[in-house]
């Protein structure tokens, strides 16, 4: 379901409830109440927008997570919570438009109730509702391994329903094309689609699609398209059945790029998305705006953190190590030093418990805090708010060696957040990080301001929940 319109949706639920409460309230406790968008408008428009906006920061727009239950529950509580608490400050402290408790606590009820049923209900029609067919054109490792992985993610409603044989990978195909990468281990159990035609029988192809109620063809995007997929992909869209590439089908289901379909057209369509100067010239912008305000912020902090860190582990303050940027240029980046002077060299991923941090940084990685000294990187260019997060140069040439495309994430700037870094967080091993590329590359394919804006607030959410901090 498009953003936009759950975000519409969950406008509409909380205003009801902020209704309903007023109604509730005038009939069974204060018949002169003013509870509602009529009375203590400022207020009630406070609990609607943040209603909506905390459903979209908390992530509960995204059809992956409607299907865990116990997250939509926890997590819409938090926003029910967060709703209540932005009313009564409204109220109270800015508009001077008292609410009582029994009105406050219907307001936080209905609105766990109308926001919740409706994921609920929502996430059954996902997981039970009719499929959208597809075919997949050819029967290739890759082909039957895209179609594996797709049929087995619960929250799309696209379905493999078989292959058309005739359009195999041709021999010459490097093997880094072929590595499994797609952000999932492939799955072991289930039937595997049938073969349903061949490519060299187009118009029995088409009749069995308009049989089958088939509406998608997918042909994997990777170099080496046969000549018969041409003509199937030609005879098919004529006949309105829409064609689509597998990494465009990839990335709108699970927000990835897949790594084992980045072929030549991804890399020159990248390089047209990163070829607008006005758009960079906003993100830039953009970058030096909150990195002044950042730094402000930091410089306020700073005889307190300092202080802070002298009674816990006397040393350096800041700590520079060099990271791997733009283009793959080497850099210093800054940071507030979280471990023992000792060891502060040492370059290998941090564990989830590491015993190289201090008691203090700790609390200061948790609350990102020790970032802060970043935003002087920004302000010189070095990095930007939003965009892969830096390696260090070892651990770079290592993941390079051992992940296909690895430098492509270099083709923007490096960041302070990232879409990786709020999809998935840290990466301490090979695996994890060619994960976290593939979100990397996602952000590098659909990059713009609105990306950097959605990503900076849905951060705030991450750093609340202590996603990816170690």
């Amino acid at each position: 379901m498009p953003t936009i319109l759950v975000f519409f949706i969950d406008l509409v639920l909380a205003a009801l409830a902020v209704e309903g409460a007023g109604w509730i309230v005038r009939v069974g406790f204060h018949p002169d109440a003013t509870l509602g968008l009529q009375g203590t408008t400022v207020a009630a428009s406070a609990a609607v927008l943040t209603a909506a906006l905390g459903c979209y920061l908390t992530g509960l727009h995204t059809s992956s997570l409607l299907l865990q239950s116990k997250q939509v529950i926890a997590r819409v509580a938090l926003v029910s919570v967060t709703v209540v608490l932005a009313t009564l400050t409204v109220a109270y402290f800015i508009w001077y438009q008292p609410i009582g408790r029994v009105g406050l606590g219907f307001v936080g009820a209905l609105t766990f109730v109308g926001l919740g049923s409706w994921r609920l209900l929502y996430a059954r029609f996902i997981a039970k509702g009719p499929r959208i067919p597809m075919i997949v054109l050819g029967t290739g490792e890759v082909e039957r391994r895209f179609a594996a992985r797709l049929n087995s993610l619960a929250h799309t409603r696209y379905e493999i329903r078989g292959f058309v044989a005739g359009g195999e990978l041709p021999a010459e195909v490097p093997e880094a094309h072929k590595a499994v990468v797609l952000g999932t281990p492939a799955p072991s159990d289930g039937p595997a689609p049938p073969v349903l035609g061949e490519l060299d029988a187009l118009d029995a192809l088409v009749a069995l699609c308009l049989r089958e109620a088939i509406t998608h063809a997918v042909v994997v995007g990777v170099p080496g398209l046969s000549e018969a997929q041409v003509q199937a992909m030609s005879k098919l869209q004529a006949h309105g059945i829409r064609v689509n590439t597998a990494a465009n089908i990839w990335m709108n289901v699970a927000l990835q790029v897949p790594i084992d379909m980045v072929d030549v057209r991804w890399v020159l369509n990248t390089f047209e998305q990163l070829d607008r100067p006005v758009a960079l010239a906003a993100k830039r912008l953009l970058d030096l705006s909150v990195a002044a305000l950042g730094l402000l912020l930091f410089a306020l902090m700073f005889p307190l953190l300092w202080l802070l860190q002298r009674i816990d582990d006397p040393g350096p303050f800041f700590y520079s190590q060099d990271r791997v940027g733009l283009a793959g240029e080497v850099f210093r980046v800054h940071k507030i030093r979280t471990m023992r002077v000792a060891e502060r060299e040492e370059q290998r991923w941090a564990s989830e418990s590491d015993d190289r941090t201090t008691r203090l940084g700790r609390l200061l990685r948790r609350l990102r805090i020790d970032e802060f000294p970043q935003f002087w990187n920004v302000l010189r260019g070095e990095m930007s708010l939003v965009g892969p997060r830096p390696e260090q140069p070892k651990i770079v040439a290592a993941l390079e060696r051992d992940i296909p495309f690895f430098g492509y994430r270099h083709l923007v700037k490096p960041g302070i957040t990232g879409w990786a870094q709020i999809h998935q967080g840290y990466a301490a091993s090979v695996d994890e990080s060619a994960v976290k590329l593939s979100y990397d590359l996602y952000y590098v394919r659909r990059l713009s301001v609105l990306m950097d804006l959605d990503i900076m607030l849905r951060t705030a959410f991450v750093m609340l929940a202590r996603i990816g901090s170690r």
